[in-house]
């Protein structure tokens, strides 16, 4: 197969010289004349010089950072060659025109960038707020808040401590001198000193024959109740919680403030299996067991200490049998009661059970008399609270109708239509009975005697009167 010839390389030239260059151009020239010559054309003279490019001049370097097309000044016309001249202002603009008190056109509603010189606004970049930037200085700007606010509390208590301390000084208090004469004996003398001579009588004395009854006043609410204050203010479930959240909550604030200024050191997170995760986000886990190990014996740490807190606050059996003792002698120095019960049956061990554990329980003193023969009596004294409880044994709790079987002879005691009434109720001084006991009399003279050691044997006579049916001396046990 035979083998293509290859091209013959190119030989080397030397670069063009502007003057081979000049001369190349004008031989072109004096050949193209001479051809129009022989042809009889007469070639056109140019009236005017031409110029050669400055690419064939050799002086036209480009710029190897520039990427726009360059655009050089060619022309082959004189008009063209002639730059049009920019108009220049040389006088300034009168001041009617860039004044606006004296433009008679000028609108004040409109901004003021509407009139005078216009100036071509610069973009503006992009400028980007770091994340967290307006919450610091919201943070920044509250904490000098409170800051400020601590220091204006703690100035006016140390000014109030202050003033107490100007007012309770012995040397700051000074007492004004007597006066000559006491304004109530003023009147009564003629000059004003005590040496003078009194005016008890004549037309200006003011002592006469008559005598001057003063307006009667009402006294005080507690002395017209006997000493009895009015009874304390009680407030509501949620006025309760209402007054507990907003002391927590000054708490709370006086001990962030405190930590703060640097008198508390701040507390650890709480950490919780709900929260953990959030808390210990910018620390790095390198072991999630050992970790959701440690917040759960924290919470069971908290857990205890709660346990431990409530145990050691808890009283003791001795320090509740003198809170309760304390509590009852404080209702009773304020109002001590008595009732009286009617009973027509006072025989079923139930119901002496009953009526002697609850009135030793509530701290009640008195006497239970049972009479096969007549009724029954129960006299008890205590505090109206206790008395109140009491009162709703005897006439609600207590099932008085409840047979009574006796499992020797196989006999049941009818009790039906066996009642409890309470015959009288009112303060009293002072107890007349020291502790309640039980007497079973079969005659009434044996309970009249049981009474009338304690005075109160007008009690038997009372109940013996008494009527259920009679609407005049049936009492409203709740009134």
């Amino acid at each position: 197969m035979p083998t293509s010839a290859r091209p013959p390389l190119p030989v080397a030239t030397a670069t063009p010289t502007p003057a081979s260059i000049q001369s190349t151009i004008a031989a072109a020239r004096a050949r193209i004349e001479a051809q129009l010559k022989s042809q009889g054309i007469q070639p056109n003279t140019p009236s005017h010089p031409t110029e050669l490019h400055p690419m064939l001049r050799g002086d036209y370097k480009p710029n190897k950072h520039s990427t726009q097309r360059a655009t050089l000044p060619v022309s082959s016309i004189k008009a063209n060659q002639q730059k049009p001249k920019l108009l220049k202002i040389t006088h300034e603009a009168p001041s009617s025109l860039t004044d606006p008190a004296q433009n008679p056109y000028f609108d004040p509603s409109l901004n003021r960038r509407t009139y005078g010189p216009q100036t071509r606004r610069r973009h503006k970049q992009f400028h980007f707020v770091a994340p967290g930037q307006y919450v610091e200085q919201a943070e920044r700007k509250r904490a000098e808040a409170r800051m400020e606010q601590l220091k204006q509390e703690i100035a006016e208590r140390a000014e109030l401590a202050r003033l107490e301390d100007e007012v309770l000084d012995a040397s700051a208090i000074q007492l004004p001198e007597p006066p000559q004469v006491e304004w109530w004996d003023a009147p009564f003398l003629s000059e004003a000193s005590y040496g003078s001579d009194a005016k008890i009588e004549g037309p200006e004395s003011l002592c006469t024959i008559y005598i001057q009854h003063p307006v009667p006043i009402e006294p005080p609410l507690a002395i017209r109740s006997q000493g009895v204050a009015p009874a304390q203010l009680i407030l509501t479930h949620k006025e309760r919680k209402k007054i507990r959240r907003q002391r927590r909550l000054e708490q709370q604030r006086e001990r962030r403030e405190k930590v703060m200024l640097g008198l508390l050191p701040p507390e650890p997170p709480k950490l919780k299996m709900s929260n953990f995760m959030q808390i210990m986000a910018n620390e790095s886990v390198p072991d999630p067991t050992k970790l959701e190990a440690e917040v759960r014996r924290q919470m069971q740490a908290r857990q205890n200490k709660h346990e431990a807190d409530n145990q050691a606050r808890k009283l003791t059996k001795e320090q509740r049998h003198e809170k309760i003792e304390a509590k009852t002698k404080a209702d009773e120095e304020a109002s001590l009661v008595r009732a009286v019960f009617r009973i027509n049956k006072l025989e079923h061990p139930r119901h002496w059970h009953k009526v002697s554990v609850n009135a030793q329980q509530m701290h009640l003193t008195g006497k239970a008399i049972s009479c096969p023969v007549g009724f029954s009596l129960v006299v008890v004294e205590g505090s109206a609270k206790n008395i109140k409880a009491y009162k709703k044994l005897m006439l609600r709790r207590i099932d008085w109708t409840m047979s009574q079987i006796d499992a020797d002879q196989g006999a049941t005691d009818d009790y039906t239509g066996n009642e409890c009434h309470l015959i009288w109720q009112g303060e009293i001084d002072h107890r007349k009975f020291k502790q309640f006991r039980q007497h079973t009399c079969p005659t009434e003279t044996q309970a009249k005697k049981w009474l009338a050691r304690a005075k109160s044997d007008e009690l038997w006579q009372l109940a013996k009167q008494y009527d259920p049916n009679d609407s005049i001396t049936a009492l409203d046990p709740f009134a």
